[in-house]
């Protein structure tokens, strides 16, 4: 049993025949959108025509094209410790620090509970 699709799926269906390059009016019998909506249709169309991406310069889309083939190279992580060896000395004793924090916590706690049930036990 399938329900039948939404006002918004049915002019998101639209815009989509619009982007592909489908008339206002092919796209909207497509998407299966009321009457009631073919200007949102006609809107979306108005939009695509006016709103064109503006030029990019060559040297701009070298410089990106280098960056983005850069970014895609995952870091190695040992090349970054040795390259950084103070963080990485701040890092491991922050890390201690917390550890050591949290780990006296849990036996401060869980000392305060085993004499509090101690006590209720010799009652």
């Amino acid at each position: 049993m399938s329900k039948s699709p939404s006002a918004a799926e049915r002019l998101d269906r639209a815009v989509d025949g619009i982007l592909d390059g489908l008339s206002p009016r092919i796209a909207a019998a497509a998407g299966g959108v009321d009457v009631a909506a073919h200007p949102l249709v006609e809107l979306a169309a108005d939009l695509r025509t006016r709103l064109v991406p503006p030029p990019a310069a060559p040297s701009f889309e070298a410089r990106l094209a280098v960056r983005l083939a850069a970014a895609d190279s995952a870091p190695d992580p040992l090349a970054w410790a040795l390259r950084h060896p103070g963080r990485l000395i701040v890092t491991g004793a922050v890390g201690s620090a917390v550890g050591v924090g949290v780990t006296a916590y849990a036996v401060w706690r869980n000392s305060r509970r085993a004499s509090g049930a101690h006590r209720l036990l010799h009652r």
